[in-house]
């Protein structure tokens, strides 16, 4: 994958076609299946959540790869805060339920997203069309 082919790429300014794509193939070996997903669908739409879903996948690598290398995405990675103490300054985030092998992803927005496109996979259900 390419910076030109990278959506997110924008968000990562400084880093080299080869950095990019390196974090994609490691993620299309981490995530084998997510290129399987959605195979009920028709196209486009099958071919473009399988896009979009490996460029979160990417950028959630790279994020966490290369975490000041990344502008304009929330610091806190989208994460909802489940507690917070002011004259303490104690800060505490809650993840997305996730199965054990996901939970990872809860690391920034990234991969909250591709999370929740991964977990909406009719395959996950067996929905079938």
């Amino acid at each position: 994958m390419t910076r030109a082919e990278f959506k997110y790429a924008d968000n990562f300014p400084t880093l080299t076609d080869q950095q990019i794509n390196t974090a994609y193939e490691e993620v299309c070996v981490m995530f084998s299946g997510v290129l399987q997903c959605w195979a009920c669908l028709t196209e486009p739409t099958r071919t473009n959540k399988r896009t979009l879903c490996i460029n979160l996948l990417t950028a959630w690598y790279l994020a966490d790869m290369n975490p000041t290398s990344v502008t304009g995405v929330v610091g806190n990675g989208g994460m909802a805060l489940s507690s917070k103490s002011i004259g303490g300054t104690s800060v505490s985030f809650s993840d997305m339920e996730a199965q054990e092998g996901l939970k990872q992803l809860n690391s920034n927005v990234f991969g909250q997203k591709a999370l929740m496109m991964i977990q909406s996979a009719p395959e996950r259900y067996g929905i079938y069309a």
